[in-house]
């Protein structure tokens, strides 16, 4: 495409940010509107996050996505935010910016997808992890079931999770098993399992038949987890669902329309391969 100063720009900002497929959905999706506008990756390590952000307005962009460290940071730079923690950014017409956060509900739509009947099978969560993901999730969780179990290395983390639930509990990290053997459904919300970061022997073993795994990590596609829940024969959601239906939200709030999501797989399948 031709860059002129009219183009509008866009991008994910993170650290690490390199394997983001951010670039490749959303150029995709721009292409096929026929948006004058572009979608790149911005790493950003800063010692005071919210200051930077707040700076990138002045490199000219229309809008951001968020992903870790920064999602607090991103919500507490904005002058509105609908969460404490945001995963979108948009700058409106008067300079003001707005914060949203679509992680929960393109989790909703990526279950939906992959498992469509989860809403009459699944009583108890175990989240694994406490940041802004797994907060937005375990919020978006919440009305659907009877109780949202969050379990993180740190315990503090944990608790300030679990304090944004009505229906939110802690589990210590010593007590992974027995969160595996409760829970209906399980999601993975940190790094682990990531490229270069090493997971833990997930107790699989302990899950009920019925359980349905969830990994919001898509690079590998196929995590030690989910490669683990498909040996015992569960229900296994990867995190490109996630990465598409959360980006499709953050999309419709830039330009008020619905981008094609099929599309988008097809596109980032062929990238990971």
């Amino acid at each position: 495409m031709r860059i002129t100063a009219a183009t509008k720009v866009f991008g994910v900002i993170g650290d690490p940010v390199s394997h983001s497929l951010s670039p490749i959905m959303h150029n995709g999706w721009m292409a096929d509107a026929g948006l004058d506008a572009i979608y790149v990756a911005l790493p950003l390590k800063a010692s005071d996050p919210v200051a930077a952000i707040k700076a990138i307005k002045e490199l000219g962009f229309a809008g951001l996505n968020v992903t870790v460290p920064h999602k607090e940071a991103a919500a507490a730079a904005a002058d509105r935010s609908e969460s404490p923690a945001a995963n979108v950014l948009r700058w409106e017409p008067d300079g003001s910016l707005s914060a949203f956060n679509t992680d929960g509900a393109g989790f909703i739509d990526s279950l939906d997808e992959a498992a469509a009947d989860w809403r009459g099978k699944v009583k108890r969560v175990l989240i694994v992890g406490a940041g802004g993901a797994a907060q937005a999730i375990g919020q978006a969780l919440a009305p659907h079931v009877e109780t949202v179990h969050f379990i993180n290395r740190t315990l503090e983390r944990a608790a300030s999770a679990a304090a944004g639930v009505h229906n939110g509990r802690v589990l210590r990290w010593d007590d992974l098993e027995r969160g595996f053997g409760a829970a209906e459904l399980i999601v993975q919300t940190t790094t682990l399992g990531m490229t270069c970061n090493a997971a833990p022997a997930w107790p699989i073993e302990f899950c009920r038949p019925s359980a349905i795994i969830a990994d919001i990590v898509y690079r590998p596609l196929e995590t030690e987890l989910l490669a683990a829940a498909r040996r015992r024969g569960l229900v296994a959601v990867d995190g490109l669902g996630m990465l598409i239906h959360q980006g499709a939200r953050s999309f419709e709030l830039w330009f008020g329309e619905k981008p094609d999501s099929a599309k988008a797989r097809a596109r980032l399948l062929a990238a990971l391969a």
